[in-house]
């Protein structure tokens, strides 16, 4: 299969915002509560968006994957949210399952990461789901350190998220 990757703009938020909902209905499924995946909205999460690409930071970025198709999946990256100065952080990295399994998740990865190292940032940051077993093995396979769990709010209650660090960000794209 043959992707490309290239920088998302406004005009590209109805795609995104349709890959976030069919991704997280495909992702979640026993770890979210259904009537909160059956009610994810695409024009919503258009709006949603629209707004954050044309009021992203200079640091932020999102990256979209696409093939013949359409857009098949996104990574969405800034500054760590932890505050850590030279850290960055995937704050979103979401692909359909139909593109998974093609190296396309490796190269979001590397190509946010490769982006970042050119603005500076000297480590990178994702966190998801501990109950997450695919995410996580996937960053654990990519050599991501294994951070505390900790508790965040969520749709349902309190969930846990485990955070994976690199300390060196060219360990993702040399």
């Amino acid at each position: 299969m043959g992707f490309v990757i290239f920088p998302a703009g406004p005009s590209d938020a109805e795609d995104l915002a349709a890959v976030h909902v069919r991704a997280w209905r495909e992702t979640y499924p026993g770890m979210l509560p259904e009537a909160y995946l059956s009610r994810l909205s695409v024009p919503v999460h258009a709006r949603r968006w629209r707004f954050a690409l044309k009021q992203a930071e200079p640091t932020e970025l999102t990256l979209a994957a696409a093939d013949r198709s359409g857009l098949v999946g996104y990574a969405g990256v800034g500054s760590s949210r932890r505050a850590i100065d030279g850290e960055a952080e995937i704050h979103t990295l979401y692909l359909l399952r139909a593109a998974q399994g093609f190296g396309l998740g490796r190269r979001l990865v590397a190509d946010a990461a490769r982006l970042m190292a050119a603005r500076g940032f000297g480590s990178m940051r994702i966190s998801t789901l501990s109950d997450n077993r695919r995410a996580r093995s996937f960053y654990e396979h990519l050599g991501g350190a294994v951070q505390a769990e900790r508790p965040e709010a969520g749709p349902g209650g309190v969930m846990f998220e485990t955070a994976y660090l690199w300390p060196r960000i060219g360990a993702l794209f040399e």
